[in-house]
């Protein structure tokens, strides 16, 4: 029973890299991906939206492209891994490769889309606000906080998905 436990979870992980693998290939090199258009549609969403915040909340700080500059000369660029995809298609491999029905896997995968992208907006506009008081603390906020903060909601969502009882009942 035991040996039959890890033989299941050794053939997630294989199905997961292999989808994992498939999925950035397909989206993230742009020289031989033929859906990195998708990738480009994510970016100019994830400036829009991040373009809202700041209009709504004023932050003294301008947009042009996918570039956002501070007064003090800090430029952010919103680009591949900032968008919040790279984060989305190792959740979504991880959906795939689990033996649950296609139901539950749309549903998680719509779902997960819309979580991720609020989230990855709130992370980047945080970013900018936390940055134009604290520049020096760029690469912390960013490299660290903002990236395990973003990586944290996946494993919740991946978490639940796997637990039926608490998402599923009824």
């Amino acid at each position: 029973m035991k040996f039959q436990n890890i033989n299941i979870v050794w053939k997630f992980g294989f199905i997961y890299v292999l989808i994992t693998s498939f999925l950035f290939t397909l989206i993230y090199f742009e020289g031989i991906s033929p859906f990195y258009l998708i990738n480009e549609l994510q970016t100019d969403l994830s400036v829009y939206l991040t373009e809202l915040w700041i209009n709504f909340y004023d932050i003294p700080i301008y947009l042009s492209g996918e570039t956002v500059s501070y007064t003090h000369g800090l430029e952010l660029k919103i680009l591949n891994v900032c968008n919040g995809l790279a984060v989305y298609l190792f959740f979504l491999a991880a959906i795939l490769a689990y033996p649950s029905s296609n139901k539950e896997k749309f549903y998680w995968a719509v779902l997960s889309y819309v979580v991720i992208l609020i989230a990855n907006t709130i992370r980047i506009d945080w970013i900018l606000y936390h940055v134009i008081a604290y520049p020096e603390e760029f690469t912390f906020v960013h490299e660290v906080l903002g990236r395990y903060a973003l990586a944290t909601i996946p494993l919740i969502m991946f978490y639940l998905f796997t637990d039926k009882k608490v998402v599923f009942t009824n």
